[in-house]
């Protein structure tokens, strides 16, 4: 249930989540664009930017691991791995 007015609650397995109507019509914009409900808009979205929060943040967990192990690697390999991840 995506209810569109007040404040954001959570009670018996459902999330509510409110919007301004400006936030709603653009919502409503969007999601005709690409064919989906609201609601469904919404949910994908969110859950995309968690799962993809949660891989950046096991990613930096992951590094600052090997940092306090003291595997680094040095500049110059940086530089050419950021170079690499940038070129078509």
């Amino acid at each position: 249930m995506l209810d569109m007015g007040g404040m954001p609650t959570y009670s018996e397995g459902i999330m509510q989540v409110r919007f301004t109507p400006e936030e709603e019509a653009r919502l409503a914009e969007i999601a005709t664009q690409e064919g989906m409900d609201p609601e469904e808009l919404v949910k994908d979205a969110a859950l995309r930017l968690l799962e993809g929060d949660a891989q950046f943040r096991a990613g930096v967990r992951k590094g600052l691991e090997q940092a306090d192990r003291g595997e680094f690697i040095e500049e110059e390999e940086m530089d050419a791995r950021v170079k690499r991840m940038f070129q078509p």
